[in-house]
């Protein structure tokens, strides 16, 4: 599936409410990489939606909007890869140091262990 390259995130490529949040955590699968986990269940929407969960052991309020625009980035520009998954990443304490370029890169790594 492709998706245009457009420079918004719009609502419906996002998981927003607790319920769902919940759901994916229930019946979801885990996927550990050293600085994010994934989160991760099929959904019947025809595209990816993404969740993220940016707890205070990341740091105060700038460096947690700053992770959160970069994992946003990650999603907007690579949504093809995500194929039709409502998925969930939650930064670990490690992920505050990271630039895009190196967040895209364990992103997809650990996108790549699903496959395995």
């Amino acid at each position: 599936m492709t998706f245009p390259l457009k420079s918004n995130f719009p609502t419906h490529f996002r998981i927003r409410k607790s319920s769902e949040f919940k759901e994916v955590f229930e019946k979801g699968n885990k996927l550990n990489g050293e600085r994010y986990t994934l989160v991760y269940s099929e959904n019947t929407l025809g595209f990816p939606r993404l969740g993220l969960v940016v707890g205070k052991w990341c740091g105060n309020v700038i460096v947690r909007n700053r992770i959160k625009r970069i994992l946003r980035e990650v999603f907007r520009r690579n949504k093809s890869i995500f194929d039709s998954l409502d998925i969930l990443i939650i930064a670990k304490r490690k992920s505050e140091t990271l630039n895009y370029n190196q967040a895209e890169e364990e992103i997809k790594r650990i996108l790549n262990l699903r496959l395995i």
